[in-house]
């Protein structure tokens, strides 16, 4: 479905007003959080929303985030759905996601599926990740794989044959998803990195923790946010010369969305 710019506008401006439940219940309850990945980007690179950005993400070092996750009740309009593997069970992520119900942003991947589909922002958990751990890798990498696949209609052989293999090791892709969210919670409990481990950017998102820390003041639109103390070093990490612009025809959105209601 074509995304027009008057629609991206207005989209923007949604989670805009999504951001701003968010940062007020951080207030309230004095949790921490970082602007991520693009996100982040916009907010250095553009004082706002990158151009062609469809989307918001946030970071929650965990202790933070299951405190967010026990009180937004308390504060979130009752238009405002608050999304995880526990509030509905067919969510194949294990991070949560604040949608405005109000409305529909349904992406073509996940369509099928019976859950909420309005607009979002996405918020996710940092954990510890153990240091120069072959195997939590690799299991990580398998349950991830395994609940990716579910959504691939079109399979090469290579994919129907991991799906065959993979129903003896987790029969259940929404066991996948739990199995998941238990490793990033015990994998590590020392560990000088901390993970964002449902990021787009795979091992590029595990850093040293202390590149978080307590938060650089940035502005994001008409916002106070907060982005990681190092976030220069984040974000060359994951983009390289992140203040050069990419070539226009990699300006696009990164969502693919079969239905738009606004």
């Amino acid at each position: 479905m074509q995304i027009t710019t008057e629609i991206l506008k207005q989209l923007q401006q949604i989670e805009l007003k999504m951001l701003e439940a968010f940062l007020q219940i951080c207030e309230k309850e004095n949790l921490r959080y970082y602007l991520l990945g693009g996100t982040l980007l916009g907010a250095v690179r553009h004082k706002g929303f990158i151009p062609w950005d469809d989307d918001i993400d946030i970071g929650m070092p965990r202790a933070d985030y299951e405190k967010f996750l026990a009180s937004a009740g308390k504060y979130l309009p009752s238009y405002y759905f608050l999304q995880t593997l526990h509030t509905e069970p067919d969510f194949p992520f294990s991070f949560a996601k604040m949608r405005d119900s109000r409305t529909v942003y349904k992406e073509e991947a996940l369509a099928k599926l019976n859950i909420h589909h309005g607009v979002w922002i996405d918020i996710f958990p940092l954990d510890l990740y153990p240091k120069n751990d072959f195997w939590v890798d690799i299991y990580h990498r398998f349950l991830q794989k395994r609940v990716s696949c579910r959504f691939i209609e079109k399979n090469s052989l290579k994919t129907k044959f991991f799906k065959l293999l993979s129903y003896f090791v987790c029969p259940s892709w929404k066991e996948a998803v739990k199995r998941r969210d238990r490793l990033m919670r015990t994998a590590a409990s020392q560990s000088p990195l901390t993970a964002n481990w449902c990021g787009a950017w795979g091992k590029k998102e595990i850093m040293p923790t202390q590149w978080y820390g307590e938060g650089s003041n940035l502005v994001f639109e008409n916002l106070q946010v907060k982005g990681p103390k190092e976030y220069d070093r984040w974000l060359t990490q994951i983009y390289g010369n992140y203040m050069q612009l990419p070539p226009p025809e990699k300006r696009i959105v990164a969502h693919n969305p079969s239905e738009i209601k606004l």
